[in-house]
Parts: C-alpha cells; sequence; structure tokens
C-alpha cells in the first residue's frame, strides 16, 4: 500500500497537469470578486424568499385557472401568407443544408475541429446559438427540423413513413431521446471533438431517426425518440412567440406573455421528468467534472478506500486510471437520478404538507416544466462566454468549411480581446436569480392547479422553495469554481 503512494500521487499530478483541449464548455479566468461570495447566496436566497411571498400573496387560484392572452403577429393578407410560406422554405431548406454541410466536412474535411467549420456549426451555432434564438423567437425547430424534412421529402417520393408498422412501446415514454441525450453529452465531454467522430455520429443519429419514423411512425417517434425535438420544444415553453400549428392555412404567428405556456403543457409521460433533470444535471456535471474538487475526491477519498479493500497489494496506475475515467462517466450518468431523488423527496414532503392523495409520480410529471427555466440559465450561464468567443470565427470558417485554404469571402480572422469578468459573473449571477424567479412563479401556478386552494398551494411550496434556494446556491458555487485547477489543498 505504502509503495503504491508516491505513484498514485504522480499520476494524480500528472493528471492534473494534462493540458486541456479547447472545448464547448471550459472558460476561466481569474476574477477578485467585489464582495464576499456569501453575500451573493444570501441576497439571491433573501430575493427568492421575497418573490415567494408576492406570488403567493398576489396570485391567488382564479389566475391559475385562467388562460393567457396572446396577439397576432402574422396577418392573413394574401402577401404576408405568402412571404411567410416562402421564410419557412428557406428555413427547411437551409436546416438540411447544414447538416449536410456539418457531415460533408467532417468527412473530407480537416481534422483540426479549430479549421474545420463542423465542430463550430454544430456544437456552437447549433446547440449553443439555436437554444437561445429558440427561447426569444420560439420553436422554430419545430417546422424547420432537418430530419423531419428529410423524411417529408423521402415521403413524397412515394415512401409512406406516416404510419407505424410496429406499435411503440408506451412504457418507453421519452428514454430513446434521453439516451440520445446523454450520449450527445458524453460525447461533449469525454470524446475528442473530431469532425469525423462527429460526422460519423450524425450520420448514425440520421439512420436511427429514419428507422424509427419508419417503424414506429414519423409522429410517434418525433415526440418521444427525436432528442432534438424534445429539448427545444422544451426551451420554446420559456418563448414569447408561439406557432400554434405551421401546417395550418392560414399561418398563425402569435406574441404571448413568456413562460406561461409551461402551464399549459402536461408532460404526456413521466420519462419526461428524467429529461427535464438531465438538462439540469448535465450542465452542473459539465462546470464541475474538471475541478480539483471533483477529482480528488477520487484520488484522495475513494481510491484509499477502494486499496484498503484490495488487500496488501497496491493497485497499479493503470488499473487506477482506468477506474478513474470510469468514475467520471459513472458520475454522468448517475447524475440526472441524484437530482430525481431530491426532486421526488421535495414533492413527497410538498404531498403531505398538502394532504393530497394524487399519486408521486403524477406531481412529478405536473411540476417537472417549473424547471425548465432554470435548466435554460444554467445553460446560459456555463455556455454563452463560449458562444462570445468563438461567433467571431464564424466568418472565416464559412469562407474555408473544409480547412483546405479557399478564400470564398474576403474575411479575416477576428482577434478576441478580453472579456471583462466582472460583466460575465454579475450577468450570471442575474440570470441564475432570474430563471429560480421564474420557477418560484411557475410551480406556484401549477400548485394551485394540483392542490386547489391558495393555502394549500403556497405552503405546498416551501419545500420547493427550498429545493430552489438550493439549486441557487449549487448553481453560484459551480460558477465560482474555476475549472481543470486545485479547488482544495491535496492532502498530506
Amino acid at each position: 500500500m505504502k509503495a503504491a503512494a508516491p505513484r498514485i500521487t504522480c499520476l494524480l499530478i500528472l493528471t492534473l497537469a494534462i493540458p486541456c483541449t479547447a472545448s464547448a464548455h471550459v472558460f476561466f479566468a481569474p476574477y477578485a470578486l467585489p464582495v464576499p461570495f456569501w453575500l451573493y447566496l444570501y441576497g439571491c436566497a433573501a430575493t427568492l424568499i421575497v418573490s415567494f411571498v408576492v406570488v403567493g400573496y398576489f396570485v391567488g387560484a382564479s389566475a391559475a385557472q385562467s388562460t393567457y392572452r396572446t396577439w397576432d403577429l402574422l396577418p392573413e393578407t394574401r402577401l404576408w401568407q405568402a412571404g411567410w410560406r416562402s421564410t419557412v422554405h428557406v428555413l427547411r431548406v437551409g436546416a438540411v443544408a447544414c447538416l449536410f454541410l456539418t457531415i460533408t466536412t467532417g468527412l473530407v474535411g480537416t481534422s483540426d475541429p479549430a479549421a474545420n467549420i463542423s465542430v463550430t456549426l454544430f456544437w456552437v451555432i447549433f446547440l449553443l446559438g439555436f437554444t437561445y434564438v429558440t427561447a426569444v423567437a420560439g420553436n422554430v425547430f419545430d417546422f424547420a427540423n432537418p430530419w423531419r424534412v428529410l423524411l417529408d421529402w423521402i415521403g413524397k417520393l412515394g415512401v409512406d413513413l406516416s404510419k407505424p408498422r410496429v406499435r411503440y412501446p408506451e412504457r418507453l415514454g421519452y428514454l430513446p431521446a434521453l439516451a440520445f441525450y446523454m450520449t450527445l453529452i458524453f460525447m461533449e465531454l469525454f470524446a475528442l471533438p473530431r469532425p469525423y467522430l462527429l460526422s460519423i455520429a450524425l450520420l448514425s443519429y440520421t439512420t436511427i431517426t429514419v428507422a424509427g419514423a419508419f417503424f414506429f411512425g414519423t409522429k410517434t417517434w418525433f415526440e418521444y425518440g427525436e432528442l432534438f425535438g424534445v429539448f427545444f420544444f422544451l426551451i420554446g415553453t420559456m418563448a414569447p412567440i408561439e406557432y400554434p400549428n405551421p401546417a395550418s392555412r392560414p399561418a398563425r404567428v402569435r406574441l404571448r406573455p413568456p413562460f406561461v405556456a409551461a402551464l399549459y403543457q402536461r408532460p404526456r409521460h413521466v420519462t419526461l421528468v428524467l429529461f427535464v433533470l438531465f438538462m439540469l444535471s448535465s450542465t452542473t456535471y459539465d462546470a464541475i467534472h474538471e475541478t480539483f474538487l471533483w477529482v480528488s475526491l477520487y484520488w484522495q477519498s475513494l481510491l484509499p478506500v477502494v486499496q484498503s479493500l484490495w488487500g496488501g497489494d497496491s493497485l497499479q496506475a493503470q488499473v487506477a486510471t482506468n477506474w478513474y475515467l470510469a468514475y467520471q462517466r459513472f458520475g454522468l450518468l448517475i447524475s440526472p437520478f441524484v437530482y430525481l431523488l431530491f426532486y421526488l423527496v421535495v414533492l413527497a414532503v410538498a404531498r403531505l404538507i398538502a394532504k393530497t392523495e394524487a399519486p408521486l409520480w403524477v406531481l412529478a410529471s405536473q411540476f417537472a416544466l417549473s424547471l425548465v427555466p432554470i435548466a435554460l440559465v444554467y445553460h446560459a450561464t456555463h455556455y454563452y462566454t463560449v458562444v462570445i468567443t468563438q461567433l467571431p470565427s464564424v466568418l472565416p470558417l464559412a469562407s474555408d468549411p473544409f480547412g483546405w485554404g479557399w478564400r470564398l469571402f474576403a474575411t479575416e480572422s477576428a482577434s478576441q480581446g478580453p472579456l471583462n469578468m466582472g460583466f460575465i459573473w454579475h450577468t450570471q449571477v442575474i440570470l441564475v436569480l432570474a430563471g429560480h424567479v421564474v420557477a418560484v412563479y411557475l410551480a406556484h401556478m401549477m400548485a394551485l392547479r394540483a392542490f386547489g386552494s391558495r393555502g394549500q398551494g403556497v405552503l405546498s411550496q416551501i419545500p420547493m422553495l427550498v429545493l430552489m434556494v438550493g439549486y441557487t446556491c449549487v448553481g453560484l458555487w459551480v460558477l465560482s469554481l474555476p475549472l481543470a485547477v486545485p479547488q482544495v489543498l491535496p492532502g498530506g
């Protein structure tokens, strides 16, 4: 055992000294907070409590039962309708073109992810930028989904994919979409950002999507199995713009109060709760899995326990490293279930306080969408600096998408100046706090609908308030941890 200590210590030092590759989730710069960190926590917690009191006092059961007002943005005149149809057509063709470009450049372009547009186009523009566009402009992806467009084109060739050939197992619910989501985050965190690997993944996903639509029907598969459709549907519930039926004639585009659409969406299957919780947990795990705090938990706490159980013979460094890799991956897989445990405990307490006989899983489904604002702001605070730093490279990459030395446009690589870390930190604090305030409001409205009276609704939400305060404090704490640097001193 003692002989292994120097080797394990050296291995730990080498592991921490390995330079990290540029990825879509790492951003670090030193910044000294202008006030003690605990003041941020107290301030945010106090704001949430005050918001809870204000919402509980002014929002009654009648408001929870009312419908929200909408305003039509798209006139029904022939000219406007024709312009809208042309816009939708351009978006659909453009989405397929972007998918084709991403796959093609990854397969035949340079292997350098910084010089190949595929990685930036998919990870930054689509997964990050388009998420924030959806939060503002609504679920545009519903009618600009490139995989749905491809299936529509296949249908025009005479292959009917609308009718299911096999009945979809109801018990699966959204598990296929969740499995794809976990695979996607696994690739982001643990696979090198290689353009070729991304292209193979997209080709495989496209094949599975076509097969899923062929067997289960387009409507069913795109509701339960198509990852991006489920993800952008959830983000779209936060948007102030809705598209009631994109295929209707005349087409409708409506303005609505932001966030309230979540109150009128009932998850059709309880597995959507896990999907929403993974939206939360994956971002949190992404932020923490490279900190010394998480790394040292394995090397300094778990590994010595395993070594003591192993016996007199010490673990070889390679075995310890393999277990470390498994530890990192297991943390991601288990994260939504850890969140689910806390979520169910809070709802169980709320159920007891409200003295309701509603099944716990029914309540879990009813309140799931109240967590989407938190997931959205966590996503924004964790990734938006990446969008800011990567946007200047989009035009140069578009000028040479394959990395072959082309110069299609007269563009030069823009230099990125230093970012204002104070502005970034305070923006992150405001976003996290705003997301939790919205979540408190949505949860209160959902409680009034679930439990009926204002008294039951307010009392039942006290455990949820505790959960929101906990989420806020954990979120700010994670944001305050620089990545890939020591957070605690190694033990002696």
